[in-house]
C-alpha cells in the first residue's frame, strides 16, 4: 500500500516526538503494513503485532437490524483513543487506518492534539479538542 501525506506526517514525528512509540497502518483487508518504531524505546515488532491483534479484534462490526438491514451510522468517526496502562493507541480513519503508539504518561490535549492537528493540518479542526 502507497504511504498517504498523513502517514508520512506521523512517521516524521515518530522520529521527532520522544511521546510517541510507533506507527504503522492498516489496509481494508485488515493487515498490518508501513511499521516505524521509535529509536531507543523497549518495543519490538512482536510487541506491535500483539497490539496489532487487540486492534484487529476491536473493529467495530457492521451492525444489521432484525430485518437484516444494515443500520445506519450517524457519521464517520475519524479517531478514536485507546488507553492502557503503558500506553494510549490512536487510530486514524482516512484512506488508510494509521495507528499511533503514545506513551500512557503524557498529557492527551497536548499529544493527541498535536498529532491530529498535524495530520489534518489542511482541514478545519477545532483548536482544542478537549
Amino acid at each position: 500500500m502507497e504511504n498517504s501525506v498523513g502517514y508520512d506526517k506521523i512517521k516524521h514525528l515518530v522520529e521527532v516526538e520522544e511521546h510517541i512509540l510507533a506507527v504503522f497502518t492498516m489496509n481494508t483487508n485488515g493487515t498490518m503494513g508501513n511499521l516505524n518504531i521509535a529509536k531507543d524505546i523497549d518495543l519490538d515488532k512482536n510487541h506491535i503485532e500483539s497490539i496489532f491483534s487487540i486492534l484487529q479484534n476491536s473493529q467495530d462490526k457492521v451492525k444489521i437490524d432484525n430485518n437484516g438491514e444494515t443500520i445506519k451510522q450517524l457519521g464517520k468517526i475519524k479517531w478514536k483513543i485507546f488507553e492502557f496502562e503503558r500506553f494510549r493507541i490512536l487510530q486514524i480513519f482516512d484512506r488508510e487506518t494509521v495507528i499511533v503508539l503514545i506513551k500512557a504518561n503524557t498529557s492527551l490535549n497536548e499529544t493527541v492534539d498535536n498529532i491530529l492537528g498535524y495530520y489534518y493540518e489542511e482541514e478545519n479542526i477545532p483548536k482544542s479538542l478537549f
